[in-house]
């Protein structure tokens, strides 16, 4: 059965995680979460802010390779991440570094007009490569898509042309649709690897049979 979660009573689950196939970082000390990741995507999980806020899913960007932060993290929030990932801080103005890539373990895309440090960052620390672009006419990237090493959902405004963007570089079959009863930002709504993936419970069986054929299953 998929699994479907809130956190915090709230179904935008993927605001609040960012996962690996590895390891996922939560930004709420939620026991049902907690589990549910570790149950559904075999993942070890740490439970930590990221500069203050719990939104750590559209803060930090991530792959098996490490994590990239800005530099505003404390050093205790570096500390705990660096319990289970390499990381790496970036000096930016861009704080939101989960929203403006989307990434898995072969290539990314990045917003169009980020600054280069960041492109710099996920291509040599993350070890991808980097192309910049939209998905679904959308700058935010990193939430407007999930994308594993076995498939990827898209935003359902996502042209032909953006998703063999998306596949090209990310070296996936990818499917559109929408989580959370008709939300086309899908990175909002949903956390996943190629163990498993979680949903926002608002999401419909519809909707499920979407995701699942997207993400390969």
């Amino acid at each position: 059965m998929p699994k479907l979660l809130a956190v915090k009573g709230v179904p935008l689950i993927g605001l609040y995680i960012r996962v690996t196939e590895n390891f996922a970082i939560i930004g709420v000390n939620d026991e049902k979460a907690v589990e549910s990741l570790k149950e559904e995507l075999g993942v070890d999980v740490v439970i930590t802010t990221v500069m203050g806020s719990e939104l750590v899913g559209a803060l930090v960007c991530a792959n098996s390779n490490g994590v990239i932060v800005n530099s505003r993290i404390s050093k205790k929030e570096f500390e705990k991440i660096k319990k289970v990932a390499e990381v790496k801080e970036i000096d930016s103005n861009v704080t939101c570094l989960g929203n403006v890539v989307c990434l898995n373990d072969r290539g990314a895309i990045i917003h169009p007009e980020i600054d280069n440090g960041i492109e710099k960052a996920v291509n040599d620390f993350l070890d991808v490569e980097v192309v910049r672009g939209t998905i679904g006419g959308v700058k935010t990237v990193g939430m407007s898509a999930v994308v594993t090493n076995r498939g990827g959902l898209l935003n359902p405004n996502a042209s032909e042309w953006e998703i063999r963007k998306v596949e090209s570089v990310m070296k996936v079959d990818v499917g559109k649709g929408t989580v959370n009863f008709g939300v086309e930002l899908v990175g909002t709504g949903l956390v996943a690897n190629t163990k498993g993936y979680i949903a926002g419970k608002d999401t419909t069986g519809f909707e499920l049979g979407l995701i699942e054929e997207a993400l390969g299953w």
